[in-house]
Formats: structure tokens, C-alpha cells, sequence
């Protein structure tokens, strides 16, 4: 049986959060971005407040369960035009994410 993006992206969601929590750095927003398009996900643990992150392409669904802000980028290396700001516990549907900067 095949997942629709949503579902497969609340599947992964939910087990990250029965998953154990590691230690943040200091400057890293505890907690993990996930990036998923239906057959594929993506998730940085713990990302650093300054430092871009590649993405998966078009039609994504983007949790950010961390406790910063991120921000994302169609083009890859977090260039050109902000596409949209993801504060923590929030998640997105149907993004292009070429890459996302992780903010706090």
C-alpha cells in the first residue's frame, strides 16, 4: 500500500516523536526537521542556528519539530528568494524546498 505524501509525512512525524531525544549543541534548535514528498524524507537532527541544508525538490511536506525557526529556499544553498518561514511545531504541505536555513 502506497502513503499519500500527508499521510506518510504524519507517520514520520509521529514516530520522531516517540523517538528519544538527543542533546542540542549549544547552537542548535533542539529537535528535527523532516522533509518528506511521499517516497522519500529527509531529517536533520538538532540543526545549526546559520548553517544551510539541502532539500528534496517540489510537492513536500516540511515538519519543523524543533524549537527554532527556519526558513525556506526553492534554490539550492539557501539562495535567491525566501519561499516561506516555518516557526517550530509547525508543518507545511506542497513546499518547494531546494534548501532551508535553520534560523535559531
Amino acid at each position: 500500500m502506497r502513503l499519500t505524501p500527508r499521510a506518510a509525512l504524519a507517520v514520520t512525524a509521529g514516530v520522531l516523536a516517540l523517538s528519544a531525544v538527543h542533546l542540542p549543541t549549544a547552537s542548535a534548535a533542539p529537535g528535527v526537521v523532516v522533509l518528506e514528498n511521499g517516497i522519500d524524507f529527509k531529517q536533520y537532527q538538532n540543526p545549526e542556528a546559520g548553517t544551510c541544508y539541502p532539500g528534496l525538490g517540489t510537492d513536500l511536506g516540511v515538519a519543523n519539530r524543533t524549537g527554532g525557526t527556519i526558513q525556506l529556499f526553492a534554490e539550492a544553498d539557501c539562495q535567491g528568494q525566501i519561499a516561506d518561514t516555518i516557526p517550530p511545531g509547525q508543518v507545511r504541505l506542497g513546499e518547494n524546498v531546494g534548501s532551508f536555513l535553520a534560523l535559531d
